[in-house]
């Protein structure tokens, strides 16, 4: 065989290689998504929706009926609206903004402090939905 042989054998096998990986690397996000759905399930209490799923570098914040749900390494947090402190909006320059449109991050504070920033588009539907159902919970607490 010629060098141009090889080449193009080598070429083959590269392609094939390339076109194995990412068939994997589909098949486990999919996989990944289908596990994230099935975990998410269990955690919902009987009568509770979920309202937005935004993801984030380290898992996903779920806006359910009763309460925010953050996906961490171990499982699920739950952070019922009556133990929300307070909800900080911030633009890209830093300053705080209470516009959803305009927020480059939220910081949720509670006992600690957690911190979304502005990656998906289901942030925006996410911290205005937040707001109207802690402000909702609020009243309901006040009366």
């Amino acid at each position: 065989m010629e060098t141009w042989q090889y080449l193009l054998v080598a070429a083959a096998a590269a392609g094939l290689l390339a076109l194995a990986i990412r068939s994997a690397v589909i098949k486990r996000a999919a996989r990944k998504e289908r596990d994230f759905t099935r975990t998410l399930e269990t955690v919902l209490q009987p009568r509770e929706t979920v309202k937005v799923v935004c993801p984030d570098r380290h898992g996903h914040w779920i806006l359910t009926s009763r309460r925010l749900l953050l996906e961490t390494k171990e499982g699920f947090l739950a952070i019922p609206f009556s133990k929300i402190k307070s909800l900080q909006g911030q633009d890209a320059a830093g300053k705080a903004t209470s516009s959803p449109g305009k927020m480059a991050r939220l910081s949720v504070k509670t006992d600690q402090l957690h911190t979304l920033e502005n990656r998906a588009p289901e942030f925006v539907p996410l911290v205005r939905q937040l707001k109207q159902l802690r402000n909702k919970s609020r009243r309901k607490g006040k009366q």
